[in-house]
């Protein structure tokens, strides 16, 4: 016997009437072999990869990075759907379809279809992508059949254990509840650590600051206050699991005010700090925070700093200036400006020192 492609239509009737599996478990199936290959991926490619996909569209995967990587420019994801296609093509189910119970077989013998009808099935699911019908079409058919299905002569049944390749049938023993077990743990562990690596969390990994003038602006008569202002930036990390990566050394993350004034009790309440961030057509975005002490040495206590947001500084535009007012309890007690110019002038450190945990 050999490897070949059942090409039967919906019109055929299966061998013993074997119990089409639910699309719902078709879904879990799909989503878990989806894990599988996004979190093998985002490991060998980072996240900048693309992912490859069983069940395939017309738009494809995205990765949403600047400078996407095409999952077949690596040689292990590469082997890594060949032996996905070979796992189905040759006994009916990757990990996820034997997590879910499902196994995709032939309508003419109920048996494995082989891998070339594995992959062919693949590439005859971008026409089910179109809207989607093909999809949703098990929903509605009478065999669960989508259309690549049909076409390729395929059934998807409700099992872990379908009847053995025509290659392998004569060298097959009964499956055993032992072996059987061992199989299926084994298929559900690996889609535990694919859908663990295909879920992320991101983090700071750092930050720096880089002083920015601010420059007293005259609106206060006697100030009491001192600021003190920088551009602040950072490391973006991702985790997955285990692994953490860096992502982007140089996330701008905006401007950084701290005020500090005399305080002979080392207390200070009712402080805020009000910041108009000024576009160059005049019109204002304000931006109010109250702030706390974060440290003082008896006499002078240091605040905690207030920031402007990168993106409210992106939303100001080109030649923006920033005025800032510390206010305590109802009295404006220090105040500069902060030009847009200054800021952008101010140096950005490579990653390393000054860098402090964030």
């Amino acid at each position: 016997m050999t490897d070949t492609v059942a090409l039967s239509t919906d019109l055929a009737t299966p061998v013993d009437a074997p119990l089409v599996a639910s699309w719902s478990r078709r879904v879990v199936a799909a989503l878990l072999d989806g894990a599988i290959l996004s979190g093998a991926t985002w490991l060998v490619l980072g996240s900048g990869g693309v992912a490859p996909s069983l069940q395939p569209t017309f738009g494809g995967p995205s990765s949403g990075a600047a400078d996407p990587v095409a999952w077949y420019t690596s040689g292990w994801l590469v082997g890594l759907v060949v032996a996905m296609l070979v796992l189905q093509g040759w006994t009916g189910a990757t990990p996820g379809k034997r997590v879910a119970g499902v196994a995709v077989v032939r309508v003419s013998d109920g048996r494995p279809a082989g891998i070339v009808a594995a992959g062919l099935r693949v590439v005859a699911h971008v026409l089910d992508s179109i809207l989607l019908i093909g999809y949703l079409r098990p929903l509605w058919n009478a065999r669960r059949q989508t259309f690549a299905d049909s076409m390729i002569g395929t059934l998807v049944i409700q099992t872990r254990e379908p009847e053995a390749h025509p290659w392998f049938a004569r060298f097959r023993r009964e499956p055993s509840a032992v072996g059987s077990t061992v199989v299926s743990v084994a298929a559900f562990a690996v889609c535990v650590v694919g859908v663990g690596f295909s879920t992320s969390s991101s983090s700071w990994g750092g930050e720096w600051e880089s002083p920015v003038s601010c420059v007293d602006d005259g609106t206060v008569a006697a100030p009491t206050a001192t600021a003190t202002a920088s551009r602040v930036g950072g490391a973006m990390h991702e985790g997955r699991l285990w692994i953490d990566r860096e992502v982007d050394d140089h996330v701008e993350k905006g401007l950084r005010i701290t005020w500090s004034m005399a305080s002979p009790d080392g207390q200070l309440d009712g402080a805020r700090v009000d910041t108009d961030l000024r576009r160059a057509d005049g019109s204002v975005i304000g931006i109010e925070q109250e702030v706390a002490v974060a440290s003082g040495d008896g006499y002078e206590v240091y605040l905690d700093g207030a920031e402007v947001s990168a993106g409210d500084l992106e939303e100001a535009g080109p030649g923006w200036t920033a005025q800032t007012r510390l206010v305590v309890e109802g009295h404006v007690v220090g105040a500069c400006s902060i030009d847009a110019a200054d800021w952008e002038a101010a140096d950005q450190p490579d990653y390393g020192p000054p860098w402090s945990d964030g």
